[in-house]
């Protein structure tokens, strides 16, 4: 069993990938709203991509979702590790 991606700054195992000047084809999305009584009115939380038939992008970079520190390097390091089947 593989050990989980930890970030170097925190020690959180979760994060997102962001990618920037996406074109996305066949694409199926979701956006959830959420009702924000103090404020009077639905609020998003973003778009999210459930499928498509492809994307490309321009750039992209690993956020840890507890930290917020870019973790870009450490988690290609960890993906690498996890290809070669080592832990």
């Amino acid at each position: 069993m593989s050990q989980p991606f930890t970030c170097p700054h925190c020690g959180s195992h979760d994060y997102s990938i962001v990618l920037t000047g996406c074109d996305v084809a066949g694409a199926t999305l979701q956006e959830d709203f959420a009702w924000d009584p103090e404020r009077g009115e639905y609020s998003s939380g973003g778009t999210a991509i459930l499928s498509s038939e492809s994307v490309e992008n321009e750039a992209g970079r690993a956020v840890c979702q507890e930290c917020e520190k870019d973790v870009s390097e450490a988690v290609a390091a960890y993906e690498e590790q996890q290809g070669s089947g080592c832990a």
